[in-house]
């Protein structure tokens, strides 16, 4: 096998990440084969300089079966694997390669991480090896890594990172919520900033001493997740750049299942009301709460704030102590 072409285009930066293990773990498998990754912007740029990867070509949204239509008009490959099969990329790639993977989901079971999922069919599929198997991982120039240790040099250890912004409203825990943990953990609290800055602010002001950390590029985000002691978010692309630079997260989750679309130990996965009569595990998005941002059977806005400072308190303490002891 000499050319892998792994197509994912499920549209988020966090689905990057979930499918970067199966990735990742085909090309160890085939040390000799170029892996080519077609994917989004901006959630491509984090496979730039990866060592795994030759190529990270991008495909415009809305555009995808002319994106995949003109790769591979102009290269043949032995190895297609998609991770999803909207607007019939099935059929489009079925018999473009002596091996084609046209849906790495399946009918997951309830209580399996997506991520997981991509590998154990791979490992089905005998495309990969049980030993090339390992956890997503990002590689960042070395000039990344120093210019974010340069701009958290000012704050003492521990350093723990607040993401209260989320790409859709039902997944934020709410800023009141941060500002009191911020106000209670012994830590610098580092506040991202995101599609909302003055969120951002408003947590930011309400936490002695905390710094706020502008909205640049998912590298230089990377490159500052790398050098913290923990990152607490909900279900977002941003914990999971977080886990793959090797820093713990602790991720709240509501709509979403926790069980499904988590991170494995060490990183801690805390599902708000766990018994939601409204939830629908194998599809979220039909959920009556997914597009309006607000729960319809409790006084919160949504579950995610069922779960307690407390919760989150004690998660954060048995985290940031496990890294004292290594």
């Amino acid at each position: 096998m000499q050319q892998i072409l792994f197509i994912e285009l499920l549209g988020g930066i966090g689905d990057v990440l979930i499918a970067l293990s199966a990735i990742q773990s085909l090309a160890r498998s085939h040390a000799q084969a170029k892996m080519t990754v077609l994917t989004f912007a901006p959630g491509g740029s984090l496979l730039e300089t990866d060592p795994l990867i030759d190529r990270v070509i991008y495909a415009e949204k809305g555009n995808v079966r002319k994106a995949i239509e003109q790769l591979l008009s102009q290269q043949k490959f032995d190895l297609i694997v998609s991770d999803t099969n909207y607007d019939r990329i099935d059929e489009l790639i079925c018999d473009r390669a002596d091996r084609v993977v046209t849906n790495l989901w399946r009918s997951p079971p309830l209580n399996q991480f997506v991520s997981d999922r991509f590998l154990e069919i791979l490992l089905s599929e005998s495309l990969i090896i049980e030993s090339a198997i390992a956890p997503p991982k990002l590689y960042l120039t070395s000039e990344e890594y120093q210019t974010a240790r340069e701009k958290l040099a000012d704050l003492a250890r521990p350093i723990v990172v607040f993401c209260p912004d989320a790409g859709m409203r039902i997944k934020r825990w709410d800023e009141r919520n941060f500002i009191e943990l911020g106000q209670k953990l012994e830590a610098s609290i580092v506040v991202l900033v995101g599609s909302d800055r003055e969120q951002a602010v408003f947590v930011s002001n309400r936490i002695p001493n905390a710094k706020l950390w502008e909205l640049g590029t998912l590298r230089e985000l990377a490159a500052m997740l790398s050098q913290t002691d923990l990152m607490i978010a909900g279900d977002t692309g941003a914990a999971r750049i977080s886990a793959a630079v090797g820093t713990p997260t602790i991720t709240l989750f509501g709509a979403s299942w926790y069980e499904r679309y988590g991170q494995p130990k060490p990183h801690v996965n805390l599902q708000g009301y766990l018994n939601c009569p409204e939830r629908r595990i194998e599809n979220f998005t039909v959920q009556s709460c997914w597009y309006s941002g607000k729960c319809p059977i409790a006084d919160w806005a949504t579950c995610v704030d069922e779960i307690s400072i407390d919760r989150v308190m004690a998660a954060a303490v048995e985290l940031l102590e496990a890294q004292k002891v290594r």
